[in-house]
C-alpha cells in the first residue's frame, strides 16, 4: 500500500510540473530587458579566480580555489586545494567536447567533470542565441528565457538594479538556482551562490578574488 501511495505522489508531482509562466511585455520593455539580462554574464575572453566553499551531501564540506578562463579554446576550469595543489583540470572545447587533463579522487568520478562544467557554464556563460521569451513572473519579476535545442532552459531574473537570479530547467524540472550577490563589475559579482537540487544536491559559494 505504501508503494502505491509513493507512486501516486510521484505521478501527481510530475503531472503538476511546469515551467513558470511568463506574462508578455511590450517590445520596448523586452528590448531593454534583454540588454539588462546579458549583464549577468561577463564579456569574453576572461579569466577569474574564486574561493569556493562547497556544501556537499551528508555534511561533506570542502574549501577550494577555482580558476576559470573562457576564450578561443573554450571553457577551462581548474580546481586547487587551499595549499595550491591541482585537483582537477578540464577544458570544454568549443565544438569538440570535454578534455580532462587531471582529476584526482574524488574529482575523478565519471560524472564529475560534466557536472562541474555545466555548473560553471550556467553561472558564467551566456546561453547561445537570443532569448525565446521575455516577460514577467506572476510575482512581478522580469525574466529573459533561453531554450536552445537539446539544452537546458535558462531563466535570467532581473531586479531593479540588474540580474539577480539564474535558474535552469531540464524538461519541466528545475536543476539549478544561481544567486548573483553584490554589485557587478563587467559581469563579475563579488559572490555567486549555486544550488543544485535533487537527492544528491549541493551548494557552492564562489567569492571573487580577481579577474582579468
Amino acid at each position: 500500500m505504501r508503494s502505491i501511495v509513493v507512486l501516486f505522489a510521484i505521478l501527481l508531482a510530475a503531472s503538476c510540473a511546469h515551467l513558470p509562466l511568463l506574462d508578455p511585455v511590450d517590445a520596448t520593455q523586452a528590448q531593454a530587458a534583454v540588454e539588462r539580462c546579458k549583464q549577468a554574464f561577463p564579456a569574453q575572453p576572461w579569466r577569474a579566480t574564486h574561493t569556493i566553499f562547497a556544501a556537499l551531501p551528508f555534511g561533506q564540506n570542502s574549501q577550494l580555489i577555482g580558476v576559470t578562463a573562457v576564450g578561443s579554446e573554450g571553457l577551462h576550469s581548474i580546481l586547487l586545494s587551499p595549499e595550491g595543489i591541482s585537483l582537477f583540470d578540464g577544458v570544454q572545447k568549443s565544438g569538440q567536447g570535454l578534455v580532462v587533463h587531471r582529476a584526482v579522487p574524488p574529482f575523478d568520478r565519471p560524472d564529475f567533470a560534466e557536472s562541474l562544467m555545466a555548473d560553471v557554464g550556467n553561472a558564467f556563460l551566456s546561453p547561445a542565441g537570443p532569448p525565446v521569451a521575455i516577460g514577467t513572473y506572476k510575482t512581478g519579476e522580469t525574466v529573459c528565457r533561453w531554450s536552445p535545442p537539446g539544452g537546458e532552459i535558462t531563466d535570467v531574473e532581473l531586479s531593479s538594479d540588474g540580474p539577480r537570479t539564474i535558474r535552469t530547467y531540464r524538461g519541466l524540472s528545475a536543476t539549478r538556482e544561481i544567486l548573483l550577490v553584490g554589485t557587478a563589475m563587467n559581469g563579475f559579482y563579488p559572490l555567486v551562490v549555486l544550488r543544485v537540487r535533487g537527492a544528491g544536491g549541493y551548494a557552492l559559494e564562489m567569492r571573487l578574488v580577481d579577474r582579468e
